[in-house]
Protein backbone atom coordinates (compact mmCIF):
# COMPACT_ATOMS: atom_id res chain seq x y z
CA UNK A 1 0.00 0.00 0.00
CA UNK A 2 2.88 2.33 0.81
CA UNK A 3 4.44 1.73 -2.64
CA UNK A 4 1.10 2.44 -4.31
CA UNK A 5 0.83 5.78 -2.44
CA UNK A 6 4.30 6.76 -3.65
CA UNK A 7 3.36 5.79 -7.20
CA UNK A 8 0.23 7.97 -7.12
CA UNK A 9 2.20 10.87 -5.63
CA UNK A 10 4.88 10.57 -8.33
CA UNK A 11 2.25 10.46 -11.10
CA UNK A 12 0.49 13.49 -9.64
CA UNK A 13 3.73 15.49 -9.50
CA UNK A 14 4.70 14.57 -13.06
CA UNK A 15 1.27 15.51 -14.40
CA UNK A 16 1.08 18.79 -12.47
CA UNK A 17 4.49 19.88 -13.75
CA UNK A 18 3.93 18.80 -17.35
CA UNK A 19 0.50 20.48 -17.58
CA UNK A 20 1.76 23.82 -16.37
CA UNK A 21 1.15 26.60 -18.91
CA UNK A 22 4.22 28.24 -20.32
CA UNK A 23 4.52 31.85 -19.29
CA UNK A 24 4.81 34.33 -22.10
CA UNK A 25 7.72 36.68 -21.50
CA UNK A 26 6.63 40.25 -20.92
CA UNK A 27 7.87 42.62 -23.59
CA UNK A 28 8.08 46.33 -22.98
CA UNK A 29 7.91 49.00 -25.66
CA UNK A 30 11.41 50.17 -26.59
CA UNK A 31 12.79 47.29 -24.51
CA UNK A 32 12.49 49.17 -21.20
CA UNK A 33 10.08 48.89 -18.31
CA UNK A 34 10.59 52.44 -17.02
CA UNK A 35 11.39 54.83 -19.88
CA UNK A 36 11.76 57.87 -17.62
CA UNK A 37 14.67 56.17 -15.86
CA UNK A 38 16.08 53.87 -18.53
CA UNK A 39 16.09 55.99 -21.69
CA UNK A 40 18.90 58.55 -21.54
CA UNK A 41 17.31 60.85 -24.11
CA UNK A 42 14.03 60.82 -22.14
CA UNK A 43 15.82 61.76 -18.90
CA UNK A 44 17.41 64.71 -20.72
CA UNK A 45 14.07 65.75 -22.25
CA UNK A 46 12.38 65.61 -18.84
CA UNK A 47 15.18 67.68 -17.29
CA UNK A 48 14.67 70.25 -20.04
CA UNK A 49 10.92 70.33 -19.35
CA UNK A 50 11.46 70.57 -15.59
CA UNK A 51 13.65 73.65 -16.14
CA UNK A 52 10.73 75.53 -17.71
CA UNK A 53 7.95 76.85 -15.47
CA UNK A 54 5.39 76.56 -18.27
CA UNK A 55 6.37 72.96 -19.06
CA UNK A 56 6.31 72.02 -15.36
CA UNK A 57 2.78 73.38 -15.04
CA UNK A 58 1.26 72.32 -18.34
CA UNK A 59 3.26 69.70 -20.26
CA UNK A 60 3.46 65.93 -20.14
CA UNK A 61 4.86 63.00 -22.08
CA UNK A 62 2.60 60.26 -23.39
CA UNK A 63 3.15 57.12 -25.43
CA UNK A 64 1.07 55.29 -27.97
CA UNK A 65 0.98 53.21 -31.11
CA UNK A 66 0.42 54.38 -34.65
CA UNK A 67 0.05 51.77 -37.39
CA UNK A 68 1.79 49.21 -35.17
CA UNK A 69 4.80 51.39 -34.31
CA UNK A 70 5.44 52.77 -30.83
CA UNK A 71 6.05 56.48 -30.19
CA UNK A 72 6.42 59.01 -27.38
CA UNK A 73 4.95 62.49 -27.71
CA UNK A 74 4.61 65.66 -25.68
CA UNK A 75 1.25 67.16 -24.77
CA UNK A 76 0.17 70.37 -23.09
CA UNK A 77 -2.94 71.90 -21.62
CA UNK A 78 -1.55 75.45 -21.55
CA UNK A 79 -4.52 77.69 -22.35
CA UNK A 80 -2.47 80.54 -23.84
CA UNK A 81 0.41 78.65 -25.46
CA UNK A 82 1.12 77.64 -29.01
CA UNK A 83 2.61 74.19 -28.53
CA UNK A 84 4.95 72.52 -30.97
CA UNK A 85 4.00 68.89 -30.50
CA UNK A 86 6.92 66.54 -30.96
CA UNK A 87 6.72 62.82 -31.67
CA UNK A 88 9.74 60.62 -30.91
CA UNK A 89 10.70 57.06 -31.72
CA UNK A 90 12.34 54.79 -29.13
CA UNK A 91 15.78 56.25 -29.84
CA UNK A 92 14.53 59.78 -29.11
CA UNK A 93 14.65 60.85 -32.74
CA UNK A 94 11.95 63.39 -33.66
CA UNK A 95 9.59 61.97 -36.27
CA UNK A 96 9.09 65.18 -38.23
CA UNK A 97 8.24 63.46 -41.51
CA UNK A 98 5.29 61.57 -40.05
CA UNK A 99 1.86 63.04 -40.48
CA UNK A 100 0.36 61.67 -37.27
CA UNK A 101 -2.60 63.01 -35.36
CA UNK A 102 -2.62 61.97 -31.72
CA UNK A 103 -6.31 61.11 -32.11
CA UNK A 104 -5.24 58.36 -34.55
CA UNK A 105 -2.96 56.71 -31.98
CA UNK A 106 -4.00 53.74 -29.85
CA UNK A 107 -3.10 52.52 -26.36
CA UNK A 108 -2.14 56.03 -25.25
CA UNK A 109 -0.62 56.16 -21.78
CA UNK A 110 0.78 58.91 -19.59
CA UNK A 111 4.53 58.42 -19.21
CA UNK A 112 5.51 61.54 -17.25
CA UNK A 113 4.21 64.79 -15.85
CA UNK A 114 5.75 67.12 -13.31
CA UNK A 115 4.55 67.08 -9.72
CA UNK A 116 3.63 70.75 -10.25
CA UNK A 117 1.49 69.92 -13.29
CA UNK A 118 -1.94 71.59 -13.21
CA UNK A 119 -3.54 69.50 -15.97
CA UNK A 120 -5.74 66.47 -15.53
CA UNK A 121 -4.28 64.06 -18.05
CA UNK A 122 -5.83 60.61 -18.10
CA UNK A 123 -3.53 58.10 -16.43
Amino acid sequence: MKKLSYLFLACFLVLSVSCKEEETPVSFPCGVENPTEELEWMKEYIAQMESSEIDRKYSAIHSGYYEGDFYYFNTSCCPDCLIDQKIFNCEGEPQEDLDIEVSEMTDIELVWKSEENECSFEE
